[in-house]
């Protein structure tokens, strides 16, 4: 069985994560030492969030048919080979946010609201451990109890509710008034072969 472990950078998320997964009485929040020197890492925030979106649908899979039929076209043209790679570095990929990326498949949302939605959230970015080499250059360090504070749940609550009420809107603009999407869709992106540009943070047509 393959072994996989998540963790993240920063202390607040990892302190938000434990009180509001763990017990209220006892959240734990484990402190590691990463050695990094010769580990191959992908960080997919510098390659574009389709690539991010590609890695997260062949992971999770959709929950609607019509979602998957176009996620499994953007797997096809998006998703980077990461089978060389030790980490993955990433948005945290949270099972309440996964509407977000099938109002994208849906093409209910362009990649820039993507992006912004994620970010809204305050998930953080996730750093995944994939490879025995991995392991092999992780220590555990201590670890301290954190408490549950109503305001993170208050402010965690606060954010999925103004995510929900947004795509609320989107779905009764585009049902009712016939919005149109603009910018980068699912659909648009899987009928032109996209190439992200690192340097200026943006997708232009290949032309092919």
């Amino acid at each position: 069985m393959e072994m996989v472990f998540y963790t993240t950078e920063y202390e607040e998320c990892a302190r938000s994560w434990a009180a509001l997964n763990g017990r209220a009485d006892q959240a734990v929040v484990n402190i590691y030492d990463l050695n990094i020197g010769e580990l191959k890492i992908l960080d997919l925030n510098e390659c574009g969030v389709l690539a991010w979106i590609a890695e997260v649908v062949a992971n999770r899979g959709t929950n609607q048919d019509s979602a998957n039929i176009i996620g499994n076209r953007l797997v096809e043209l998006y998703r980077l080979d990461t089978k060389d790679y030790d980490i993955i570095k990433g948005y945290r990929a949270d099972d309440s946010y996964t509407q977000v990326i099938e109002a994208f498949l849906l093409n209910q949302i362009n990649i820039a609201e993507v992006e912004r939605l994620f970010y809204k959230g305050s998930l953080g970015n996730q750093i995944f451990l994939k490879s025995p080499k991995a392991f092999e250059n992780i220590q555990w360090a201590g670890s301290f109890e954190t408490t549950y504070h109503e305001e993170d749940v208050t402010a965690d609550i606060r954010a999925r509710r103004e995510v929900n009420k947004f795509l609320s809107e989107r779905m009764k603009g585009i049902l009712l008034d016939g919005y149109a999407v603009p910018g980068i869709t699912a659909q648009f992106a899987v009928q032109n072969r996209l190439v992200y540009r690192k340097d200026g943070e943006f997708y232009e047509k290949t032309g092919v």
